[in-house]
């Protein structure tokens, strides 16, 4: 029969093997793919864009909205065509709902030099009042301006990571899912956090093409904007909106779409400039379908000249 203290030796042993194992695998794991800090992999992606690549202190210019600001946005572009915007920061998210883009606005204070918020968006971002659950904002700033102790940030990647399962998965879909130019669900990340699609058959994305959305737009989805136009104003932020270029086929083709663009207009108009904001809209540009990847997501030809004519508006507002 075995010592018991020899079989606790042996049993202690082990348990550290283990652990070692495991530490081992969220580190080379948290080095190759994004941790899931938020459960939101393009989030998740971001943070640790931001952590790796951007200098904080540097950022002059946030970039935010659900995929429409991730892609139809492209920073290099605004960078190298406006005079007044040096630095960006493209901190998009997936999906995310208005009142999801001001919890991530709240880590617009671990960029002290901050001086304009770009919110890009479409009426079809308005429907939902989710947000975010579990959300710890001021570990996020200190995990992206690489302020955490060891112990925390060890804490931190620990718990992200304690389900190995869904780790292993994240793994497997990485470079399948999120590391395609072609697909929606890319994150090859521009040097500012932008995703240029390179999507332009329309027979390839089905009923994204000419199904148009819903004119439904969240109540609290509007109040969101108005805390997020008024919270700018108060640090001395210029706050835009950008209502993205809806598939002009489908605006010509479903009164209902023309009328949800117009009312966007009018009511987020009506909200931000009570707080010095802007809104910039974009439909009369009339893009091509050419330009389109689908009805709301511009390619990489046409978030460019939406890009261009961004800036030269930002130039002029704040000649």
């Amino acid at each position: 029969m075995l010592n018991p203290k020899i079989y606790l030796r042996i049993l202690f042993i082990f348990l550290l093997l283990i652990g070692v194992l495991a530490a081992g695998y969220v580190y080379d794991f948290s080095k190759q793919f994004p941790p899931p800090i938020t459960n939101r992999i393009s989030f998740d992606a971001k943070l640790k864009f931001i952590r790796e690549h951007i200098d904080p202190d540097k950022i002059d210019t946030i970039i935010v909205g659900s995929s429409v600001g991730l892609n139809n946005v492209l920073g290099a572009v605004l960078e190298k065509g406006s005079h007044k915007v040096q630095h960006v920061l493209n901190l998009s998210v997936y999906e995310a709902t208005t009142l999801e883009v001001e919890q991530i606005l709240e880590l617009s204070d671990a960029f002290p030099n901050l001086k304009r918020i770009i919110y890009s968006a479409q009426y079809s971002d308005f429907p939902h009042a989710k947000k975010y659950e579990n959300y710890k904002p001021e570990i996020l700033k200190k995990f992206i301006r690489k302020e955490l102790s060891s112990i925390a940030l060890s804490k931190l990647l620990f718990d992200a990571c304690n389900n190995l399962l869904f780790c292993k998965q994240r793994e497997k879909k990485w470079k399948k899912e999120h590391l395609q130019s072609d697909k929606f669900t890319s994150l090859l990340f521009d040097h500012t956090g932008s995703v240029p699609l390179e999507i332009y058959k329309k027979e390839a994305v089905g009923g994204r093409w000419y199904l148009p959305h819903p004119g439904i737009m969240h109540g609290e989805s509007f109040n969101a904007v108005e805390r997020m136009a008024k919270r700018a104003q108060k640090q001395g932020i210029k706050y835009y909106v950008v209502h993205q270029p809806y598939r002009d086929t489908l605006v010509k083709k479903h009164e209902s779409v023309g009328n949800a663009l117009k009312y966007f207009d009018d009511k987020i108009n009506a909200i931000i400039k009570k707080y010095n904001g802007r809104l910039i809209c974009l439909q009369n540009l009339h893009l091509s379908d050419e330009y389109h990847a689908d009805r709301t997501h511009l390619n990489v030809k046409g978030s460019t000249i939406v890009s261009i004519e961004i800036g030269k508006i930002i130039d002029q507002e704040e000649k």
